[in-house]
Parts: structure tokens; sequence; C-alpha cells
């Protein structure tokens, strides 16, 4: 093709055909741009192609991230609601100075789990991830971009409360330790034993009690705000890769 238009351009200069050799000139510069301009075309819309399956598989991934975050934000917020639940009933027998026979079962799981915050939250994988590769961009909802990022910022102030409560717990021992003996049957079950009517008659361990009730009910709000979020996020997802299924169908037709 090259040798082709090479004789084309010489015949006319031998021939003294200046003109029409200036004009034959510019139709081929303007032919050979034409051709780089369509390579180029073709160029960006094969990368962005190759962006739009990368962003697809992102996004199908985050999905299989937020699957096992709601579950394990589900998981949570049961634990914590169970752990206010016994709360409550320790320090409702206290107050009344009465342990009955149905608080007793929560009572004991309450003394024996008072310094474990263990509430598991699981993390973003994929989300950071996509921060470390620089790829966050290939979330072109800009709500979820932000969602996610409120998501990661409420995992780590979960983790930071539940760490502070533990360690508060931990490094306060003297309190439980007047009244509370602890009995470890096995490697997972512990029994407490304790004087129920000297604790009811401290007021200072019946309002150290008050203050679990507190804490377990703000882990519990801090939980369903999370959980919420949580699945607010993942239907967006589902709504994001129904949209990208629709743009998929489109360009095929």
């Amino acid at each position: 093709m090259i040798n082709f238009f090479r004789k084309i351009r010489q015949r006319l200069l031998t021939e003294n055909k200046f003109s029409k050799y200036l004009v034959y000139a510019i139709g081929e510069i303007a032919l050979v741009m034409i051709g780089i301009l369509l390579a180029l075309q073709v160029n960006n819309w094969n990368e962005n192609r190759k962006l739009e399956v990368k962003s697809h598989n992102y996004i199908q991934r985050l999905k299989v991230d937020l699957d096992n975050m709601s579950e394990d934000a589900d998981n949570s917020v049961r634990g914590s609601e169970r752990r206010l639940k016994r709360a409550l009933v320790a320090l409702k027998a206290l107050e009344a100075k009465e342990l009955l026979p149905e608080q007793q079962e929560n009572f004991d799981h309450h003394l024996s789990g008072y310094f474990k915050f263990d509430i598991s939250i699981q993390n973003i994988t994929v989300y950071n991830e996509m921060i470390s590769s620089g790829d966050l961009g290939l979330i072109k909802n800009e709500w979820l971009r932000t969602a996610f990022a409120d998501l990661s910022d409420r995992r780590d102030f979960i983790i930071e409360l539940n760490q502070a409560n533990h360690n508060a717990y931990k490094n306060n021992t003297e309190i439980i330790e007047k009244y509370v003996k602890y009995n470890f049957l096995d490697s997972t079950k512990i029994k407490a034993i304790y004087d129920f009517d000297a604790m009811a008659n401290d007021d200072s361990f019946v309002n150290h009690i008050s203050n679990q009730v507190y804490v377990w009910h703000d882990i519990v709000r801090i939980h369903k705000v999370y959980q919420r979020r949580v699945n607010i996020t993942k239907d967006s997802i589902l709504i994001e890769l129904k949209k990208m299924k629709n743009d998929q169908v489109l360009q095929k037709n």
C-alpha cells in the first residue's frame, strides 16, 4: 500500500503536476490522520471496556464482602442485645435485693461474661484492596464510595470502642473481685461464684452494674446503626449491579 502511494506521488512530480501532487499529499495526510484517530478510538474503546469489566468485577466482590458484613453485623446485634438483657436482669435483681429462680441463669451468665467484649467485626477486604491499588475511582457511583468510606470508619470505631471497654473493665477488677470468684470448668466454660447479698447491699457495686447496662445499651445502639448502614449499602450494590447488567444488554442491542 505504501509503495502504491509512493508511485502515484512520483508520477505526479515527474509529470510536473505540482498542484495535483499537493492536493494528493494533503489527502494522503488526512487519510493517515483519520486512520490514526480511528486506531486511537478503537484503543480507547478497548481500554474503557477493560475498565468497565474490572469495575463490574469489583462491584460483585464488594457485594460478597457486604453479605459477610451483614451476617457479621446481625450476629453482633444479637450478641450485644443478649449481653444487655443479662445486664438488665442482674441490675433488676440487685436493686430488688432478691435473685429469683428465673433470673438465676442470666445473672450467672452476666457475671461469667463480665470481662468479655469479644464482638467480631469483619474487614472490608475488597474496599481496602481498591484503596491500596488506586482503583477506588472504578466505583463510579459517588454515593457508594462515600458509603464504603463511612462503613470503614464505623468499623474502626467499633473495634476501638470494643477494646476500650475491654481494657476499662480489665483494669478495674477490684469491684468484681470483692464479691466474685471465677472457677474454670474447662478451656471454654467459666462459673462465677459470688455473694449475692453482699453485692446487693453495696451501692457502689449496684451502680457499677448500672454502668454496664448503659455501656451495653450504647453498644447495641451503635451496632444497630452499623447494621442498618451495611444493609442500605448492600441494597445499593444490588441496584448498581442491576444497572450494569441493563447497560450491557443495551450495548449488545
